[in-house]
């Protein structure tokens, strides 16, 4: 009763504000199920806030563990939506649990398939789980998704937002009896089609102006590798201008989010690239390394100093000062935000943070091509 009253207080005090800083539209849900669960795409920090302005009656959202360490503003959240923790980088199993429990109690829930924010406005990968998850709580199902989030606040961008078209509607609601007469994997089918977005796809053919102040800004926290000179970690920014200090590279993000005087025209493209040479780097036993950076284990939302110093990734082990992790013994991997490693090994859970010089980004994909050679 408590959640209820602050989220039908909040949710028309709220959206002025989402309307002003981003042009946010949005459709109400209509003939939901009595329990459900919501299944959203993923683009921004504010897309719990775009969701809920489609649904008048409370929902409990799953978050992110690493937001329960906001102390007083996790603990308000806490008070005022209860939400289901998530460990990024780990099973979770018990994140499932707890949602199965909420869906007993005839309460809905709410979460991001994805798991984590798009860099480069596709839809990420929606583990296979998801559809057995859904099929197994025994309630109605409703598919979410946000359009134009991507250029609004890029993921790579921290706290640079801009304002243009952003719109969140539901696609499709399932009942139960229709989900019981599915397969587990024509639910995943469902979902994947329901919430894939392609951005670039959608500007390209209709172009929509997004208005904002240092549109670059930030980049290098997706681009590592130089596209001219190849060099790693030499990217810079500033306003709208992305440059290299190792050579002469220079090119512009304009407010459609295209980019120009580069051989690259999106974002999306430059992070295919990206992702290809990784791959080569890859097969040669590259080392990743930072100058420095600073690891935590996390226990009941409470963080213990556990290393600090250089760090250094190869195809065998993650290093931290003096601590040395066998990728063989890392179940996971995943980012939070843009800077904090996230992972589980040896019943711990550590969150590793690059010093500030080096790029957070290319641990996890390096991680990633080395997971497969691995398997």
């Amino acid at each position: 009763m408590k959640h209820q009253i602050i989220w039908s207080i909040l949710r028309p005090l709220v959206y002025p504000y989402l309307k002003i800083k981003f042009g946010y539209t949005y459709e109400k849900a209509k003939n939901l199920p009595e329990t459900y669960i919501v299944l959203s795409n993923h683009t921004t920090d504010y897309d719990p806030i775009f969701v809920a302005m489609s649904f008048p009656k409370f929902m409990h959202f799953v978050a992110s563990e690493h937001v329960a360490r906001w102390n007083f503003l996790s603990t308000l959240i806490n008070f005022a939506f209860a939400p289901i923790w998530r460990y990024k980088g780990s099973v979770a199993a018990s994140t499932v649990i707890d949602v199965f429990k909420k869906v007993k109690d005839k309460k809905n829930v709410a979460l991001f398939a994805e798991g984590a924010r798009t860099w480069d406005g596709i839809t990420g990968p929606i583990l296979p789980s998801t559809g057995k998850m859904v099929k197994k709580a025994r309630c109605g199902l409703v598919t979410y998704k946000i359009v134009g989030g991507y250029f609004a606040s890029p993921r790579w961008s921290q706290s640079n937002t801009r304002k243009g078209y952003v719109h969140g509607a539901p696609v499709n609601v399932y009942t139960q009896e229709q989900l019981e007469a599915m397969t587990v994997d024509e639910i995943n089918e469902a979902i994947n089609r329901d919430l894939y977005e392609d951005a670039y796809a959608r500007q390209l053919k209709e172009p929509k102006k997004y208005t904002g102040r240092d549109l670059a800004k930030y980049m290098e926290n997706l681009l590592f590798i130089c596209p001219k000179c190849g060099k790693i970690d030499t990217i810079q920014t500033t306003d709208d201008t992305v440059t290299c200090s190792a050579c002469d590279l220079s090119f512009k993000y304009n407010e459609y989010g295209m980019l120009e005087e580069s051989t690259f025209k999106t974002v999306k493209e430059l992070a295919d690239w990206q992702r290809l040479e990784v791959e080569k780097i890859a097969t040669s036993d590259a080392i990743y390394t930072a100058s420095g950076g600073r690891m935590i284990t996390v226990k009941k939302h409470e963080e213990t100093l556990v290393a600090e110093g250089p760090v250094t990734l190869s195809q065998k082990s993650l290093v931290c000062g003096d601590i040395t992790i066998p990728l063989s013994e890392i179940n996971d991997m995943s980012i939070h935000g843009r800077r904090g490693l996230v992972f589980t090994a040896q019943k711990q859970y550590y969150e590793l943070v690059p010093s500030k010089e080096s790029n957070a980004l290319k641990f996890l994909w390096l991680y990633g091509e080395y997971t497969k050679f691995n398997k």
